[in-house]
């Protein structure tokens, strides 16, 4: 049962990840031909803001989530009530705080941006706007979301997350092709994200009937919340300090800037947000098997997780590299200044971000899973101050590509800094392994970009072509990659077929 509720949440998890990606390509296409970069980049740069404001939440969800993996798993409703009621108390306040900072920059943003869009009072509307969904998480959404990813039930938020990004998608486009204001087209998406928090709360209220949000609030439950702030901290400046910075270090032309590196990341990130989606759905499940202590269980479940993480994630970056450049030329056809767009520096770099990122998701779960935040702090501090120093130092002689280069080294650092603590901590005796799945995958991969760059056309007549050499490429290089991997490692492949059948039989047998 618990194989068959990881699949579920890691399938819905992806399939909202591949909705997420293909709404945030389509969206900011029509919302930037219409409206300009400099609009677009101030989307962009507000988003930012207020996600790094989204740290007042203080590690508030992530401790819940591994405090009731124990009391779920014992049916013990008293302790759950507990949590959750603590967790209620804590989203409170940060979101009193939230509401403050985000009247702070109602106030300051518009002299940030140095003039670049003198509409004060559309500036201003527009933070107020995109800052609704923090509030409705934490006045409203947060505590049951918590209960539903600890319970293994986060398909529930997926499924309404997919419905909402589809009307979402179509209402924007609608209204961006009638040519309505910007200010609209955002606040319809406030307003979608208001109705499926909703629907989120009304089916948590309907199936946990004996959850009590008055009851005592547990919060020594809930004490390595500082411990998980602190990873928050680092990722905010590891994901999301470039935008931050291109806004406030560049002297001129920052916001048009930041709309170059948000449609470029619209890849970027998609990408990430999918292999996380899949870390995600199953971060519970690891969880549970390591409160079990069946040691065999779990070294067997993660080899299977690894092995078939890392040909996906190989696979992937593989078709980044070789098709983003031709994507960037169609998809910035028709933006009044769609020159600055086309750069092959920019594919380099954020194809290189993606990668180092991505090749720690299958250690960083374990971590996660297990509850190690406190543990791993100083390694998490080293990764941000790395990011934010080779940054500041890069970004006035290189600009864009400078920050880039500030996140590349810092992924590089913390990523091999995961496999050697996982090796170390959870699985010992691994790290070999791990080293020799992520050489034969590189070299794999080099291979096949340099043959992607060499045969598909950088200049294509439309989206089909695109498409077309899109999924040929797709399909060698998936096949090329897993040929690979089964070659050197046939009774993991075997394995993974098993667990794979096992759980199509599971589905079978419970209808």
């Amino acid at each position: 049962m618990k194989t068959k509720l990881a699949m579920k949440n890691a399938i819905t998890s992806l399939l909202l990840q591949v909705a997420v990606a293909i709404s945030g390509i389509i969206v900011p296409h029509f919302f930037t031909a219409v409206y300009g970069s400099p609009v677009n980049g101030m989307v962009s740069s507000i988003s930012q803001f207020i996600t790094y404001m989204g740290l007042v939440e203080a590690g508030v969800s992530a401790a819940s989530i591994v405090a009731l993996y124990k009391p779920l798993a014992e049916n013990d409703t008293g302790a759950i009530n507990g949590i959750i009621a603590a967790a209620k108390k804590f989203y409170i306040r940060s979101g009193l705080i939230f509401a403050a900072l985000a009247a702070v920059l109602v106030i300051v943003y518009p002299y940030v941006i140095r003039g670049e869009i003198t509409d004060i009072s559309f500036i201003r509307t527009m933070i107020v706007i995109l800052s609704v969904n923090g509030l409705v998480d934490y006045f409203i959404l947060g505590k049951y979301r918590v209960l539903l990813v600890a319970d293994q039930k986060s398909y529930v938020i997926s499924i309404a997350q997919i419905a909402g990004t589809i009307v979402v998608t179509v209402v924007s486009v609608l209204l961006i092709e009638m040519n309505c204001s910007a200010i609209l087209v955002k606040g319809t998406v406030a307003v979608v994200y208001v109705l499926r928090s909703l629907a989120v709360v009304w089916y948590t209220r309907k199936h946990y009937p004996a959850l009590d949000l008055k009851a005592e609030p547990n919060e020594k439950a809930i004490s390595q919340r500082w411990s998980a702030l602190l990873h928050q901290v680092v990722g905010m400046i590891c994901n999301n300090t470039d935008i931050i910075l291109l806004t406030l270090l560049l002297t001129t032309g920052a916001l048009s800037e930041v709309s170059v590196y948000s449609i470029y990341s619209l890849v970027g990130f998609a990408l990430i947000n999918i292999f996380t989606a899949l870390s995600n759905g199953i971060t519970a499940s690891f969880g549970q098997v390591m409160a079990s202590g069946n040691d065999e269980a779990l070294r067997k479940g993660f080899s299977v997780f690894e092995y078939f993480s890392f040909i996906l994630i190989f696979a992937a970056y593989v078709c980044m590299a070789a098709l983003l450049y031709p994507f960037i030329t169609l998809y910035s056809t028709g933006f009044p200044d769609a020159a600055i767009y086309t750069r092959w520096g920019l594919v380099a770099l954020f194809t290189a971000c993606g990668l180092l990122q991505s090749i720690r998701i299958p250690g960083l779960t374990m971590i996660v899973a297990a509850g190690h935040f406190k543990q791993t702090q100083g390694r998490a501090i080293a990764e941000a101050v790395i990011n934010l120093v080779v940054s500041i130092v890069l970004i006035w002689p290189l600009g864009i590509y400078g920050v880039l280069i500030g996140t590349c080294a810092s992924y590089a650092y913390r990523s091999l800094d995961v496999i050697f603590y996982n090796a170390s901590r959870f699985l010992k005796g691994t790290l070999k392994r791990t080293f020799l799945r992520l050489i034969r995958n590189a070299a794999t991969a080099a291979l096949l970009i340099w043959l992607g760059i060499t045969f598909i056309p950088t200049d294509m007549g439309g989206w089909i072509q695109w498409v077309l050499w899109a999924l040929v490429f797709a399909v060698v290089s998936v096949v090329v990659i897993g040929l690979v991997n089964i070659l050197f490692e046939r009774d993991e492949f075997r394995e993974m077929m098993k667990r794979i059948k096992g759980i199509i039989r599971e589905r079978r047998q419970n209808g």
